[in-house]
């Protein structure tokens, strides 16, 4: 790559990643001369990319005018792939949600009924989109289960039918016509986690997903980490009770096996079995009434404990590893609230070095329904926007 072109990626990146920023502000970050970042800014206005306030009249000591992306320079899709459905957005090279659309799925039995649903989803958001459809340039997939990303390649998702071994990426570009990217649901949670707090200039996040089985994702500078053979941050499957239940990945005692949403609800029916007393938690209870009791039964609030306990141990092995800045927790069993977040702090001052955990934040997710397809819609934006 030229290095006008860098220069042009690095503005463009920035204003991405950011939203937007002044002309002064952009010669300080890139540390090039003024002349030649003005250059590169025209350059990027002529090709529609970003755009800037008329600037008229003499200096009045007033803020210069801030650079942003073009929001119609393109529109890119997102789609996330879910065991109970799909969800799917329309978004602007701005990142704004312009349309939205969610299918549900009672009952898939087939890989043939799964591709049906998605080519559903694709059709409403088309119709949506309607004359505007010629600016949509990109198809961003999250996918629920393990991915070589490069390959754009699904491997294996245990909780959708036939739902392994699949081209993928090939696959959604047959049937959009659209260029398209497939990446771990979980890595894309990462990614706009990161966004959501990148005026906070986090160096490094560390993302642990708790819906339905357990996944993870780490993201430093601004850089996902996915390995060398796109089998990164598979904490669900980092080893935590060899004698415990077999997971469906294979192994035994794994964390997802131990600590994942099946595992509550065997711990809690055991317990029943037992005669323990769990206050009125009902056979079939969801997260939220399970936290409830917790909070006033102490049979349930033992259940509560071992999971945060197995959850601990495998992120004490994250940040002494990683060295996280700040920890993320999004899915199911964030609705533990305070009792989760003090529980894993108290296990990882146990089994860390005091240094690594003194100034480490541990947070609880605020992404909603339809943010993990923004963040693959968005992961796409930046891979169509961006020059290699």
């Amino acid at each position: 790559m030229s290095r006008r072109n860098e220069l042009k990626n690095q503005i463009l990146k920035h204003l991405l990643f950011h939203g937007r920023a002044t002309r002064p502000e952009l010669v300080a970050l890139t540390g090039t001369r003024a002349a030649t970042v003005f250059e590169a800014i025209g350059e990027l206005k002529d090709e529609g990319l970003i755009c800037e306030p008329e600037r008229r009249g003499k200096r009045t000591g007033r803020r210069a005018p801030e650079l942003n992306i073009d929001p119609d320079c393109c529109h890119v899709l997102g789609v996330e792939l879910r065991p109970d459905g799909c969800i799917g957005v329309i978004v602007d090279a701005a990142g704004n949600i312009l349309h939205k659309y969610r299918t549900s799925a009672e009952s898939r039995n087939t890989l043939d009924e799964v591709k049906q649903e998605i080519l559903f989803l694709l059709q409403k958001l088309r119709e949506k989109s309607s004359d505007q459809w010629h600016l949509v340039k990109g198809l961003g997939f999250a996918d629920p289960g393990l991915v070589d990303v490069h390959k754009r390649f699904s491997i294996r998702a245990v909780n959708v039918p036939g739902w392994r071994e699949l081209e993928t990426g090939r696959y959604l570009e047959g049937v959009s016509g659209l260029a398209s990217g497939v990446w771990p649901e979980a890595m894309v949670k990462t990614f706009l986690e990161y966004l959501k707090t990148i005026d906070e200039k986090p160096e490094s996040i560390f993302h642990l997903a708790t819906d339905g089985g357990i996944g993870g994702g780490f993201i430093k500078n601004g850089e996902l980490f996915i390995g060398n053979s796109s089998r990164a941050m598979e904490i669900g499957h980092l080893t935590v009770d060899p004698s415990g239940p077999r997971c469906r990945c294979g192994n035994c005692g794994c964390l997802e096996a131990v600590a994942g949403s099946a595992a509550l609800a065997e711990k809690v029916a055991e317990a029943r079995r037992a005669g323990v007393d769990l206050g009125g938690l009902p056979e079939k209870f969801s997260m939220k009434s399970f936290a409830d009791h917790s909070m006033k039964n102490k049979g349930v609030r033992i259940i509560a404990d071992e999971l945060c306990r197995d959850l601990g141990q495998a992120l004490s092995a994250v940040v002494m590893m990683l060295n996280p800045e700040r920890i993320v927790i999004s899915g199911e069993f964030i609705r533990l609230g305070d009792f989760l977040l003090d529980s894993l702090r108290r296990e990882l001052e146990l089994r860390c070095f005091p240094e690594a955990v003194r100034r480490l934040k541990i947070s609880l997710s605020e992404l909603d329904t339809f943010d993990t397809a923004l963040g693959a819609a968005i992961m796409m934006r930046n891979a169509v926007l961006l020059k290699d």
